[in-house]
């Protein structure tokens, strides 16, 4: 069974209101490639049935697509797996958390990783602005030279010094929250909500088929009246993904005598692009030629094997500065460490 076909099933299940993500469809086809053929029902139905009220809709949606199942999984012989004690010593339930995909977190869990993104360290790179002020190093000031030159009969012995006044960067955070992201949304939108928390300077977005703002939503201290706020004024919520609309409107509206000038713009998407491939890399030119830096965040890089081979992720790679995954903590934190060292 094709890689392609097993995608399609996925998000056939996902039009029928599964709640079927990049990361489910990718445990399903990493599922299918270790089982027989005839355990393929057993595959999808352990790795994309989020609910025992789903079985049903699977159930008709498989028939459709590839006949009736097998009546149970063909018996596997078992495998014990034996873990070292050592190796759990090592791994301390923090570390574990850190690395684990937002995409298996509880609710629980992913409270815990808010509290924990509390605490990265989420420096922003600087700029140096048009504006002078007095220093004890750098540029001579004339001006002020001369003035004081007047209190030593013009014998300019205390000599004054001006140097460019620095500035952080605004940094943009794009956040896509269609359907394919689904599972990792609500993570992503905590790391939004604590970079707000620590620098006012960062300003939120997000996407589906539309675009929406979302700085002032998230900027609030309780982190679930956060999220509930944005899941109210964001419409598109599970839908489709439209990238190159959305930043198109990003552009038009904050481009260029908007916020996005010199800034450092952070995309999160998993670049499933329903429109034209085309208009996405229009735009990301656009934004590559106004932005201080792009990184890109594809959650599907957690996967080894990943490839950008979907046709929104290849048109907009050529404009991306720092191609990086998005899908648990770990991922974010160097995400921090890069925003520094820029």
């Amino acid at each position: 069974m094709s890689e392609s076909a097993l995608v399609v099933f996925g998000r056939a299940l996902r039009a029928e209101g599964l709640a079927v993500g990049s990361g489910r469809i990718l445990e399903f086809c990493r599922a299918a490639s270790l089982l027989p053929p005839g355990d393929l029902y057993w595959a999808g139905r352990a790795t994309l049935v989020p609910r025992r009220d789903d079985i049903p809709v699977y159930d008709r949606v498989f028939d459709a697509f590839f006949g009736p199942p097998s009546p149970e999984p063909a018996p596997r012989p078992s495998v014990r797996v034996r873990l070292e004690p050592e190796v759990r010593a090592l791994a301390s339930p923090v570390e574990l958390l850190r690395e684990k995909s937002f995409a298996r977190c509880t609710p629980d869990e992913l409270a815990e990783l808010a509290r924990l993104m509390a605490h990265v360290r989420l420096a922003v790179p600087v700029r140096r602005t048009r504006r002078r002020r007095s220093a004890k190093r750098g540029a001579p000031d004339v001006r002020r030279t001369l003035r004081r030159s007047f209190r030593t009969s013009g014998e300019p012995f205390e000599r004054a010094y001006k140097r460019r006044v620095e500035r952080k960067r605004r940094v943009i955070l794009v956040l896509d929250v269609s359907g394919s992201m689904a599972e990792y949304s609500r993570g992503l939108l905590l790391f939004a909500h604590a970079g707000l928390r620590s620098d006012p300077n960062w300003d939120v977005f997000c996407f589906g088929t539309r675009l929406t703002r979302l700085t002032r939503t998230l900027a609030v201290d309780d982190r679930d009246d956060a999220l509930r706020r944005a899941a109210f004024e964001v419409f598109d919520w599970d839908g489709g993904t439209r990238i190159g609309e959305s930043l198109k409107r990003l552009l038009d509206e904050h481009g260029h005598r908007g916020r996005a000038r010199g800034a450092v713009v952070v995309i999160c998407s998993d670049g499933l692009e329903v429109g034209d491939p085309e208009d996405l890399a229009e735009q990301m030119a656009r934004l590559s030629r106004l932005a201080y830096r792009i990184v890109w965040l594809n959650p599907l890089q957690e996967d080894p094997a990943y490839e950008p081979l979907a046709r929104g992720m290849q048109a907009a790679l050529p404009h991306v500065d720092r191609f990086m995954s998005g899908h648990n903590l770990a991922s974010l934190e160097t995400l921090a460490e890069d925003l520094a060292r820029l």
